[in-house]
């Protein structure tokens, strides 16, 4: 099946028209850049210097996660829920086309709130190549861990439910596992693309060099791409489910 343009159009098209009309997603959008506000505060004289910069990428995994995932699963789970996706899925359209028209909406948004959540941060003057790659490849990841969740559920309030978990690993495992003093909690949240998006992002802060953060952009690459493959398969599964 050849690629159409008018085919993705379309489906961009419906997306933007059923996510205007839901203001949770606006919410979804609105919660990261506030926190992000929020923890400029906590920086030296109102500001952020140095290794604030780590703390400062909390907001932005929250933008990561709460718009890219959280969003996207939420409109995949209310398709689900009005019986609308199966009749996308079984449509000319292609796999491509259909995943592509579905993530690039939420792709968008996620990547205003990230802009927005940096934006009042005020974070100091650094080079953003890195933090840009880092954060396109973490965006990528989280959209397609979005999909899963938002397939693997029957409707709305059951892709909160499933999605919560992955929240609190992802994002909230960092900032509380040292509190647990747990050498294998440690360990585990060490090779998390999360944790690695803070290393990065602290060595960026820190002025070292590309090669010292090479591992943990790989580690996150990686990451990237089982969640695509992980996401392929559970769409595959789900096209012919009944």
């Amino acid at each position: 099946m050849t690629f159409s343009m008018k085919r993705l159009q379309a489906i961009i098209n419906k997306e933007w028209k059923d996510s205007i009309r839901n203001p949770q997603i606006l919410l979804m959008m609105g919660m990261p850049i506030l926190f992000a506000f929020l923890f400029s505060r906590m920086g030296a004289n109102g500001g952020t210097t140095g290794d604030d910069m780590m703390i400062l990428s909390f907001p932005i995994l929250l933008a990561l996660s709460m718009t890219g995932a959280f969003v996207l699963a939420m409109m995949v789970a209310e398709e689900k829920e009005k019986h609308t996706l199966r009749v996308l899925m079984l449509s000319p359209a292609s796999t491509t086309e259909i995943l592509m028209g579905k993530s690039f909406l939420t792709f968008v948004l996620t990547l205003i709130a990230v802009i927005a959540s940096v934006a009042v941060s005020e974070v100091p003057e650094v080079s953003w190549g890195i933090p840009s790659l880092l954060i396109l490849i973490s965006l990528i990841m989280f959209i397609a861990l979005g999909l899963i969740i938002g397939l693997m559920s029957r409707n709305v309030q059951e892709s909160s439910i499933i999605g919560l978990p992955v929240l609190i690993i992802f994002v909230m495992g960092p900032m509380f596992a040292p509190m647990l003093d747990s050498e294998f909690m440690m360990s585990f949240v060490n090779y998390l693309p999360t944790q690695k998006f803070i290393d990065v992002m602290g060595s960026v802060s820190r002025g070292e060099a590309v090669g010292v953060m090479t591992k943990d952009l790989l580690i996150c690459a990686g990451w990237m791409v089982i969640s695509i493959a992980a996401a392929a398969a559970v769409y595959s599964r789900k096209r012919f489910d009944k």
